[in-house]
């Protein structure tokens, strides 16, 4: 009889094995579709990029004479991508692009625009809507686009010139380069408690498993026949629940896709594993599994009458407290190196450390206190589960070292949020709260304020509009700070500042700065810097003790070298009139960001938003997971001591002692893994945020790991419960 044979003889006679295999089957067909949807998400992420690539807007003259300018709006808390063109498409994916004084909008934006007042979102697009833009052009299926054609040379050439790199680039850039590592993130945190569930169902009878084999070897088996069986039973399960994996992966897409990333949510399609990683997933799964399993197997393979009388392995020796400092040592080492200009890489490997340090502290805290409570404790049932803890503590451990990593990584993440959502909620330091803001071309500020004026003018609203240039000023010593050329008075209403603006223009410059020799440097400029423009000399220099920064009165700048950006700035009389404002620049300032407070803040909000959203994910699945394996394991260890625990029953114990005890024991090792993890991954957490020169807040949130260990606790407490009370029915005589 063959390995397979022997294996399939076991299944349909031994109804404890067939249920070790169902279960292992059911562990590995999550693993298998959690791992392939993780690793479908960076092809999804790309998918995305390339269908919207044409979004980006070919900056400057394409080859066919148009021009496209992309940028970004804002309406009722979503951002709107615009694209305003002139000529034919520059080519790619795009779609035929609009006529003059014609419109394409997405289905979404359409509905959008149909729904809300026209002043509030259609008039920023010409009067008519020529139809709306395939959905398999968009980036996600609710995303707002509209594609704005223009005469030809309505469009400003020299601002697509320069800005080659739209801010719509820009931002659909950092959501792949935010999802791209998170994905490998989570392939990473998932992995570990998705093989623990494995392994916890392959060892529910492992014990039952060992003595067999352990037997068979006696009997004459060589190690190959002991390793063939071994695998072959193993394998059976981990091939049936692969397959089951990769088809459970299908209808999971769906779900998957409803789940947003970003500002939207997914096509069904973008989730769909390659090929390739199937096929690698559908080979390296259950050559893990197996691989696993025959390395359990070596005691066997080395020693088959200590796995046959079933002898302990030794207890874990207090030497593993080292390992703390050891590893806290590198990761100050790590931060230190950081400190000194070192990349990223050399904290990886110190943090790497802290995880795994676990693994080796956590079976020697379990056996300390296990051997507590059996010194001072004097209840039965926590005596029991004490001398329990101390004679395998390793064991008792394993049911819960699944969810280690992931309340450790969990930890690192409830703590970092807090800092990560303390974004600005200002414009900065240039601007007044309330103002909304385009960059222009510095050549083109003057008439594009002008006609801005008038716009609002006709619509009834009497707003501040002005415009300045951010500026670097040289003084005497080779002293330079940055400052705004600005008009005085409009200073006073667009900027927090507040100048006395008395006298003739000139330069209103804080107390303790140089006041001679003064040059001007546009500050936008890159790396070729234009030379300095000085300021005449007899230029009215007034002091302002309550100034922070320098401004200069355009009336006393002589045209300066270099100039290329501006900003227009506009404050909104009232709160009700900012609608009107945005429109009026959307249609007098074609191709360009308007941003503003609430604008800024959509980005943060949406980054943060997906933070959360992936952090409660991984934690959800992660539960699950341990769960799972934990109350597997604590199960399989009741059913490996049946002999015991029946023999406690035969000389009187009362079962209650015995359950209350199998709590005990099932629980006390989650609470400690949970504990350890998550002070591990709160002090690696603030660390790392001290090298990076930012502070966080301790919010409540960060007790979440605990409630997990408390609740995979309380599972695996049920489990070793329910089947004690099943394995004390059944005559003992079985065993």
């Amino acid at each position: 009889m063959n390995p397979l044979q022997l294996a399939v003889r076991v299944l349909r006679h031994d109804s404890r094995t067939r249920t070790s295999a169902i279960l292992t089957a059911a562990g590995v067909m999550v693993a298998t579709a959690l791992v392939l949807i993780l690793t479908a998400l960076p092809n999804a992420a790309q998918a995305r990029t390339d269908r919207s690539s044409w979004q980006d807007g070919h900056q400057g003259v394409s080859d066919t004479g148009g021009v496209e300018l992309a940028s970004q709006d804002y309406v009722r808390g979503e951002m709107i991508t615009r694209l305003d063109v002139s000529g034919a498409t520059g080519g790619g994916k795009a779609p035929e692009f609009p006529a003059p004084g014609e419109a394409l909008l997405s289905p979404a934006l359409a509905e959008k625009a149909a729904a809300l007042p026209d002043g509030e979102l259609a008039d920023r697009f010409p009067q008519r809507i020529a139809g709306t833009i395939d959905p398999g052009l968009l980036r996600y299926p609710e995303q707002l686009v509209a594609i704005v054609g223009h005469p030809q040379g309505a469009l400003d050439e020299a601002a697509a010139v320069a800005n080659p790199y739209s801010s719509v680039t820009i931002q659909a850039a950092s959501e792949d380069l935010l999802l791209q590592p998170m994905a490998l993130f989570g392939l990473f945190v998932l992995a570990a408690p998705s093989l623990v569930l494995v392994a916890s169902a392959s060892r529910l009878t492992a014990a039952r498993r060992e003595r067999r084999m352990a037997s068979l070897r006696m009997a004459g088996a060589t190690p190959s026949q002991v390793v063939s069986t071994v695998a072959a039973e193993t394998g059976l399960a981990a091939v049936v629940g692969t397959a089951a994996g990769v088809l459970l992966t299908w209808p999971l897409r769906y779900l998957i896709a409803m789940i947003p990333w970003g500002n939207g949510t997914w096509f069904v399609s973008d989730i769909t594993p390659s090929i390739w990683a199937v096929l690698g997933v559908a080979i390296g799964v259950p050559a893990l599994v197996v691989a696993s399993s025959v390395l359990g197997a070596g005691r066997v393979v080395r020693a088959p009458l200590s796995a046959a009388t079933g002898q302990q392995r030794g207890r874990p020796k207090a030497w593993r407290l080292l390992i703390i400092a050891v590893v806290a040592a590198l990761f100050v080492l790590g931060m230190v190196k950081y400190d000194d200009g070192a990349g990223f890489l050399v904290l990886v490997l110190p943090i790497a450390a802290v995880a795994w340090s676990f693994s080796l502290i956590g079976p020697w805290i379990t056996a300390t206190i296990g051997r507590l409570f059996a010194r001072v404790w004097r209840g039965p049932s926590v005596l029991l589960a004490g001398r329990r803890l101390v004679s395998d503590p390793k064991s008792a451990y394993r049911s819960s070292s699944g969810m280690v990593l992931a309340v450790f990584i969990g930890s690192m993440a409830l703590t970092a949020l807090p800092a990560m959502t303390a974004g600005p909620n200002s414009m900065g330091s240039w601007d007044e709260e309330g103002v909304i803001l385009a960059d222009v071309p510095s050549s083109r500020a003057p008439e594009l304020r002008q006609r801005l004026t008038e716009e609002l003018a006709a619509q009834g609203v009497r707003a501040t509009v002005a415009d300045y240039e951010q500026v670097l000023i040289g003084g005497a010593g080779d002293s330079s700070t940055f400052g705004l050329v600005i008009d005085c008075r409009a200073a006073r209403e667009v900027t927090p500042f507040r100048p006395s603006c008395e006298g003739p223009p000139g330069v209103h410059m804080p107390s303790g700065q140089p006041t001679s020799e003064l040059t001007v440097t546009p500050s936008t400029s890159g790396s070729d810097r234009p030379p300095a423009t000085p300021l005449p000399p007899g230029t009215p220099v007034i002091a302002e003790p309550n100034l922070d920064t320098v401004l200069i009165d355009p009336g006393a700048m002589p045209a300066m070298e270099g100039s290329e950006q501006a900003t227009l700035s506009v404050l909104p009389p009232t709160g009700a009139d900012r609608i009107t404002v945005r429109t009026a620049m959307a249609r007098t300032i074609p191709g360009a960001d308007i941003e503003s407070i609430e604008s800024r803040n959509v980005a943060g909000d949406v980054q943060t938003g997906d933070l959360h959203r992936i952090t409660v994910i991984g934690l959800s699945i992660a539960s699950v997971l341990a769960a799972g394996s934990a109350a597997i394991t604590a199960a399989g260890s009741v059913i490996d001591r049946r002999r015991t625990l029946g023999a406690l029953i035969a000389a009187g114990t009362q079962s209650r002692v015995l359950v209350r005890a199998l709590h005990v024991e099932a629980a006390l090792p989650a609470l400690v893994a949970a504990g350890i993890a998550t002070a591990g991954g709160t002090g690696v957490c603030l660390g790392l945020l001290s090298v990076l020169d930012q502070s966080t807040t301790l919010t409540p949130a960060i007790l979440a790991p605990i409630v997990l260990g408390l609740l995979v606790a309380a599972l695996a407490a049920s489990a070793s419960g329910l089947m004690l009370r099943k394995i004390s029915a059944e005559p003992l005589a079985d065993e």
